[in-house]
């Protein structure tokens, strides 16, 4: 019972302890280290017919590139995050379909916003701009 009760306070400070509940780290414009392997990954269809989308970090800390894939077609792009204070937290999410995926990230209050869109449609592997984003300061 002594080890139950230390293990819920121990959880309970962890819990306290949090200094950004919204896990919203300062922004820094460049990483110390920069993940070789992808940060987020979506793959959709058949080995033969495989979609797959993948986010891999960049030096700058706002920018990420996109490799793309659909059957023996494949692309790569690079863009970059809007600044918004906070270090970026991209996501993929799945589209319209199952051969659909949108990228975007989360605002600073846990808000997904629609960045771009890579998707096949009649075979052919597209990758579209969806929405722009401004970060302006707020008025006085």
């Amino acid at each position: 019972m002594k080890k139950l009760v230390v293990v819920i306070a121990l959880f309970a400070l962890a819990a306290c302890g949090e200094k950004n509940p919204n896990n919203n780290e300062p922004f820094v414009k460049e990483r110390a280290t920069v993940n070789p392997a992808a940060v987020k990954e979506y793959t959709a269809g058949a080995d033969t017919a495989k979609f797959k989308v993948q986010l891999f970090e960049q030096k700058e800390s706002l920018n990420y590139e996109v490799k793309f894939s659909f059957k023996d077609a494949s692309s790569e792009k690079i863009f970059t995050l809007p600044n918004m204070g906070i270090m970026p937290k991209p996501e993929l999410k799945k589209g319209a379909d199952d051969l659909s995926c949108i990228i975007g990230f989360y605002d600073a209050d846990s808000t997904f916003m629609e960045y771009r869109l890579v998707k096949v449609e009649n075979g052919t592997l597209l990758y579209r701009h969806l929405k722009e984003y401004q970060v302006e300061d707020p008025k006085k």
